[in-house]
């Protein structure tokens, strides 16, 4: 399970602007890290036939492949698959992460719908038997590649983290906020308001005296 957990705005971000072609050479970096960290689940991989998984996080505009068996593991990232996966797994990012590092329970997630898997279900279960052994620390691996300053790099990628997370909260707050005053009319609208149907009540009631003045009037007249 990985020490820190992954903050998941930032890289949610900043994936969404890198390019396909960006991604793809930024995934085989990884792999390699990832292989140097976990040379265990590599080779467990390596050993299965040849499978393509489909991973479609649902909240970014990327779709990615993992190529693994047949002696080569393999990650890169598309706009669209140009080839049907043996399977593919959808979710959102986050939970997606969380299952790839140990953080969240596969059966829980598919049953609850979290994660939802199409195609062959058995390379699904080929993966994630492997995980489960030998779960990755993802985060630990994509800030490896500052060197000495991995642990600083981790710590201001947190910060950052917690500045994102606070700025979505008050904007949801502003947001909130706005349609609340919207939905409900001030104390002076309501006032008014009021006001305004009392004023049509009393007019309403000098119209009526008026005419039984005005027929009152006329019938002294007649007498």
């Amino acid at each position: 399970m990985a020490e820190l957990e992954f903050p998941i705005l930032l890289a949610g971000n900043v994936l969404s602007r890198l390019p396909a072609p960006v991604l793809t050479r930024a995934a085989a970096v990884l792999m390699r890290r990832l292989e140097r960290r976990h040379p265990r689940l590599f080779r467990a991989l390596a050993a299965q036939p040849p499978m393509l998984i489909g991973i479609e996080p649902s909240d970014l505009p990327h779709r990615f492949l993992l190529r693994f068996g047949g002696g080569a593991v393999s990650l890169a990232a598309a706009a669209h698959f140009a080839q049907t996966p043996s399977a593919t797994v959808k979710g959102r990012l986050a939970a997606l992460l969380a299952l790839l590092e140990g953080r969240l329970d596969s059966d829980a997630a598919f049953f609850s719908r979290e994660i939802t898997v199409v195609g062959n279900t058995a390379a699904i279960v080929t993966l994630r038997n492997a995980l489960e052994r030998d779960a990755v620390d993802l985060f630990a691996a994509t800030t490896e590649v500052f060197g000495p300053a991995a642990r600083v790099a981790q710590r201001m990628a947190l910060t950052l983290e917690r500045h994102i997370v606070l700025a979505r909260r008050r904007a949801e707050q502003r947001h909130d906020a706005f349609h609340a005053a919207r939905r409900e009319p001030s104390p002076l609208a309501i006032r008014c308001e009021r006001l305004e149907h009392e004023i049509q009540t009393l007019s309403g009631r000098l119209a009526r005296i008026e005419a039984q003045m005005r027929r009152r009037g006329q019938s002294g007249k007649a007498a």
